[in-house]
């Protein structure tokens, strides 16, 4: 079993008479008992409070009160060099002017002080008893600058004071830069065992029971050692359970090795047996169990050697090599069924065609497998389904014309879907209506209502994933997120990333070896020469590379390297390192490409309209 991406979980107070505590840390027996929560002596905030605590909380404000802290460091020192470098009519001209930014400046403080005695509290927020003489010395400097502006002849006593006052603000500078650092640590935290031990250190601000408190220490002690599952040492009362487990380890470590040693044979011919019984062809069946997850299978091979069902025989691989039968709940013949159908929709196009999707969702597997994305996404077995399927479906029917052709010719697709990823939107809409509209072709009958409304919703954002209108803004984002300090590709980050796998599978015919590569550069060529001479004869402006006529296609190949291709597998390099090895290959085609530019504009001038 893959390891599963952990789900996000939210708090839930069902019983709010009552909360589940271990009681007495130092000397436990272990036994659970019922705690009512009116003994916790705990105080439940209001959601206006607590909304008031992240307020205050948040970098943004803590960066703000600080950097007013140091403002106000700075203004003091300027203060007291004026009055030592300036005589007393020149000072007196200044000091009002810095008295009233002064002003502004405590203003600022009280209101922080009033807003979170409001969020937590007088008790909870005078915890930290610096806190108290922060409020003292804000008071009186508040007192002394209102006095100063009132009175400008103050005693040099009061000024005196006044200094002092001023002065001790600067220690707040260094609590306060204390404070941002301990906030930038947390704001880190992504792992779920350190947001339950930032969970249980709030909890524990809030408690007066010391039993209590004694409690969540043990708690957080245990988690931050990593002593979770580690037992305590068994005494002599325990010998029988110590026997137990001993018996019952050396019970596991005696079958890991008959499997091991006696039975490895016997379960790699039962898989063997399990890929026959899907009814591959013998030969492709061969290819795709050494290569499945090769970046340089031969796509058109494979789907000659399946009697024009590469992508069936693909997915049916697929879905056993990976058990999603067990997964999805169904058998072979459903799956067989749906992809046949699926299959069928893709038009007989030079490009996007049956072939190209079964190439797309190979190349995704390649990414998956190879470069070891399930590893470093920790996706489970649906996430896996998902990224495939995406691939398998995310040209479904498509016309061989551009989405810019279909808005510009008012087509039918463009007016249903607003003109907006007319045919991303399409695709995976009809492949969820084959499934839905056929019982028996319906890969996802079976599952949870949650499990679907999960896949389907992965499924649409990649497959949409794949339109080129967006490429560079998503790309632009996706590439601040690999290189950002919180970056999480088994978290956050995921779905992210299996839609750039997705979308970087689509355009990845440059990473391969040049022979394929110059197969689907003519074939993508000609589906555009054929929509260019649709829109010739329609009186539309004719679209980019869509001219046969001024096409150059050798350079057009080395813009698109230089452009889409090197920067999306940059990205991908910047998460999935074992693809390194791969990525040489752009310059490799590029250069093969520079070298043939010639003999393309020869050609050119060769098939000038007369």
């Amino acid at each position: 079993m893959l390891p599963s991406g952990s789900d996000s979980q939210q708090r839930s107070l069902e019983n709010p008479d009552k909360q589940t505590m271990r009681v007495d840390s130092t000397k436990r027996n272990d036994k659970m008992i019922e705690v009512p929560r009116k003994k916790l002596n705990m105080r439940l905030y209001t959601q206006s409070e607590q909304k008031f605590q992240d307020i205050v909380n948040s970098k943004l404000v803590t960066i703000s009160i600080i950097a007013l802290v140091g403002a106000y460091a700075i203004l003091i020192f300027i203060i007291v060099a004026l009055e030592e470098l300036l005589d007393e009519t020149q000072f007196n001209n200044v000091s009002s002017i810095l008295s009233w930014i002064e002003l502004g400046i405590l203003i600022v403080f009280i209101i922080e002080i009033f807003v979170g005695l409001y969020a937590w509290g007088i008790k909870k927020y005078y915890k930290d008893k610096w806190l108290i003489l922060d409020t003292l010395i804000i008071l009186l400097s508040l007192f002394f600058v209102i006095f100063e502006l009132a009175d400008q002849k103050t005693s040099n006593v009061i000024k005196v004071i006044q200094a002092v006052f001023r002065f001790l603000r600067i220690f707040l500078l260094i609590r306060k830069a204390q404070t941002f650092r301990r906030l930038a640590t947390i704001s880190t935290i992504s792992t779920p065992a350190e947001k339950i031990v930032r969970f249980l250190a709030e909890l524990k601000e809030v408690l007066e029971d010391e039993n209590m408190k004694l409690d969540i220490d043990y708690c957080i002690d245990k988690i931050g050692n990593n002593q979770l599952y580690q037992m305590g040492k068994l005494d002599e009362d325990n010998a029988e359970a110590m026997a137990w487990l001993n018996q019952s380890q050396q019970g596991r470590t005696e079958v890991k090795r008959i499997l091991t040693n006696d039975q490895q044979q016997q379960q790699q011919k039962k898989v063997i047996a399990n890929f026959q019984k899907l009814n591959i062809p013998k030969r492709l069946l061969d290819i795709l169990y050494k290569q499945h997850d090769d970046l340089y299978i031969d796509p058109f091979e494979c789907d000659k050697l399946s009697g024009g069902e590469g992508l069936v025989n693909l997915m049916l691989f697929f879905f056993e090599n990976y058990n999603l039968f067990d997964v999805f709940l169904i058998k072979p013949k459903v799956v067989r069924g749906y992809f046949e159908e699926v299959m069928k929709g893709y038009l007989d196009n030079p490009y996007h065609n049956k072939v190209h999707a079964q190439d797309v969702a190979q190349t995704c597997n390649f990414l998956l497998s190879k470069c070891k994305f399930i590893e470093i996404g920790q996706l489970d077995e649906q996430d896996i389904a998902c990224v495939l399927i995406a691939g398998a479906i995310h040209d479904y029917g498509h016309p061989g014309l551009t989405n810019a052709f279909l808005i510009n010719s008012r087509n039918e697709l463009a007016l249903t879907y607003n003109d907006q990823s007319v045919l991303e939107m399409y695709h995976p809409s009809q492949c969820f209506k084959i499934a839905w509209g056929n019982q028996k072709v319906n890969i996802f009958e079976n599952l949870q209502f949650h499990k679907y409304r999960r896949i389907r919703e992965s499924i649409i954002l990649m497959v949409l994933s794949t339109d080129m209108a967006h490429h560079a803004s998503e790309l632009a984002i996706t590439n601040s997120r690999v290189a950002a300090p919180d970056f999480e590709p088994n978290g956050k980050d995921k779905q992210r990333l299996m839609d750039l796998i997705v979308h970087s599978s689509d355009v990845s015919n440059p990473t391969k070896s040049f022979e394929i590569y110059k197969q689907w550069t003519e074939k993508v060529l000609s589906e555009f020469w054929l929509q260019g001479d649709k829109e010739r004869d329609l009186g539309l402006p004719i679209s980019y590379l869509c001219n046969r006529y001024t096409t150059n296609t050798a350079e057009a190949q080395v813009g698109f390297i230089d452009y889409v291709v090197k920067p999306t597998f940059a990205c991908v390099l910047g998460f999935l390192p074992a693809y390194e090895p791969f990525f040489q290959n752009l310059d490799k085609n590029k250069a093969k490409w520079q070298e043939l530019i010639e003999f393309y504009k020869q050609q050119l001038a060769s098939i000038q309209p007369k």
